[in-house]
């Protein structure tokens, strides 16, 4: 009887979860001016802080920044020194990030790859806008900080809700089939196409691009932990309203085990789950408003087989 009891329970209790998560999505994939103003300000803010980087830092060192931004630099500066050309670099940014946004449009989403989109526009026409300014002529200093710079502008980009175009385009298409993250794999195609031209214009400036590379991509990590997952276990009184929170508020699913306190003997329940980074202090905060008394540890969980629900781009 018991049973059956906590089987009616549960079931009324997964139906008010499921229709907790429609109402969830519903609420951030609608369009709001508010949301898109605030994604609108972020990217522009972002997209600025990139070119700003690629005027103060990367010209004044010669560096090459990863993905198709490198690739349109590298041309830029084969036209100019081989061919005396000056070729702008809008259009060879808009040429390289075709192809990629056609991949977004369908993987990712229409109003991802639109604000991404908007990003490109802005940056790669204000990186021809704004002129060179002269800080330090420390290569190792231009180098250090235009990584920071460059992470930092991603980042802001990326949690607004879009992307820079380019690898990251084909970084998050990978992380959203995966689910994992790729940004390392990224840098070390950077490094490979970064020998090549240091082959062509010095091995000096390709060396101190790596270490802008390191950089960024550390800087990005620390910021934008999407892909990052975290592994719960609670013990608690109440495994089954934590459990039914945990999945209204993530929608992922949990595990309960019975145990027994090695010290008291008591018998004590353990609710396990893996959730997104991003989630872990708003599950923190859900488990501790059902019960204050709750035992919750956090690890980082390195490798996951299986079905991971990601929360979708909005």
């Amino acid at each position: 009887m018991a049973d059956k009891t906590k089987e009616i329970y549960l079931g009324q209790d997964k139906q008010k979860v499921d229709e907790s998560y429609m109402n969830y999505i519903k609420e951030h994939n609608d369009s709001s001016i508010k949301t898109d103003a605030r994604t609108i300000l972020g990217v522009t803010i972002g997209s600025l802080l990139s070119a700003f980087n690629i005027a103060v830092f990367v010209n004044a060192a010669n560096l090459v920044p990863g993905g198709f931004n490198g690739a349109s630099v590298l041309i830029q500066r084969i036209a100019l020194k081989f061919f005396g050309l000056t070729i702008p670099f809008a259009p060879l940014s808009l040429m390289f990030n075709i192809i990629p946004a056609a991949f977004a449009f369908v993987i990712i989403g229409k109003k991802y790859t639109l604000f991404s989109f908007y990003s490109i526009l802005v940056f790669s026409f204000a990186t021809d806008l704004i002129p060179k300014i002269n800080i330090t002529n420390d290569p190792l200093l231009l180098a250090v900080f235009g990584g920071i710079i460059s992470g930092t502008a991603s980042a802001i980009v990326l949690r607004s809700g879009a992307s820079q175009g380019g690898t990251d385009f084909i970084a998050m298409c990978c992380s959203v089939k995966k689910g994992i993250n790729t940004f390392n794999y990224v840098m070390l195609c950077n490094i490979t196409m970064l020998v090549i031209s240091g082959i062509i214009f010095g091995m000096e400036s390709a060396l101190y691009t790596i270490i802008y590379q390191f950089a960024y991509t550390q800087m990005l990590n620390y910021l934008y932990r999407r892909y990052e997952k975290k592994t719960l276990f609670v013990v608690t009184d109440k495994p089954h309203e934590v459990s039914a929170e945990i999945r209204r508020v993530t929608n992922h699913s949990c595990t309960i085990f019975n145990g027994e306190g090695g010290y008291t003997g008591n018998k004590v329940e353990m609710v396990y789950t893996i959730i997104g980074t991003e989630q872990l202090s708003l599950v923190k905060h859900s488990i501790l408003s059902i019960d204050k008394n709750a035992f919750i540890n956090v690890i980082t969980s390195q490798n996951i087989e299986g079905r991971f629900y990601m929360r979708p781009f909005h």
